[in-house]
C-alpha cells in the first residue's frame, strides 16, 4: 500500500542506514496525547497489528482525493513551529497491507477530542473513523472521506521509495506573516468598534 509520512530528518537517516524506526512512548508528548496513541495501538492490536512496546507511526494514504499525496497545506496545518524548525521530510513508502490500519481523518478528530478530554469515543464516531472506503461507487456514498490516515507498527527501511525535505523556512515565514496580519486586523477591528 502506498503511503506517505511526515518525519524528522533523523527518521529518514535511520531508514537510509538500513534500520527500522519505532516511535518510543516517551517521544509521544504529554499524557493526553499518549492516551489517544495508546487507544489507537489497542485498535491496531485488536486487528492483528502488533505494536509491541512502541507507539504507532502515523502516515497518510489519501489527502484531498483518494490516493492523493499529502501537500504543503496538510503539513502546514498539522506540524508545530518547533517541528518545522527542526526540519521535516515527506517520506514515500510501500507498506504491506496487513501492517496498516486505515482511518478517516475527519472522524478520527472526533475520537481524538474525546480521548484528549479523558473520555471514551462515542460508538458512532469510532465506527465512522474506521469505515474507510477505498473503492467508492458511482456517486459519493454517505460515508466517504477524502483524507485517510494510516497507522503502522514501525517503519521498515525496505519500504522506503522516496523522500523530499519540506521548505520549512518558507512555512515558518508564512505563519509569521499570517500572525502579523491577524494581529493587525484585530487591532483595526478593536479600534473601529471601540
Amino acid at each position: 500500500m502506498r503511503l506517505w509520512t511526515y518525519q524528522h530528518p533523523r527518521v529518514l537517516q535511520t531508514l537510509q542506514q538500513g534500520e527500522q524506526y519505532h516511535v518510543r512512548w516517551e517521544d509521544v508528548p504529554n499524557q493526553r496525547w499518549q492516551h489517544a496513541f495508546r487507544w489507537m495501538a489497542e485498535q491496531m492490536q485488536g486487528r492483528g497489528i502488533q505494536t509491541g512496546l512502541f507507539a504507532p507511526v502515523w502516515a497518510w494514504h489519501s489527502v484531498n482525493r483518494l490516493g492523493g499525496k499529502p501537500d504543503w497545506d496538510c503539513a502546514y496545518a498539522l506540524l508545530s513551529d518547533f517541528q518545522l524548525m527542526e526540519g521535516i521530510d515527506l517520506i514515500k513508502l510501500e507498506v504491506p497491507d496487513h501492517l496498516v490500519l486505515l482511518s478517516n481523518y475527519g472522524p478520527w478528530n472526533e475520537v481524538l477530542n474525546s480521548l484528549i478530554d479523558g473520555n471514551l469515543p462515542r460508538a458512532e464516531d469510532e465506527a465512522d473513523c474506521f469505515a474507510v472506503n477505498l473503492k467508492p461507487k458511482r456517486g459519493r456514498p454517505s460515508h466517504f472521506y477524502l483524507d485517510i490516515q494510516a497507522c503502522l507498527p514501525y517503519l521498515n527501511p525496505n519500504w522506503l521509495l522516496a523522500s523530499e525535505a519540506l521548505d520549512t523556512i518558507k512555512m515558518l515565514e508564512e505563519r509569521r506573516i499570517a500572525l502579523e496580519n491577524a494581529l493587525r486586523y484585530q487591532g483595526a477591528f478593536s479600534s473601529a468598534s471601540g
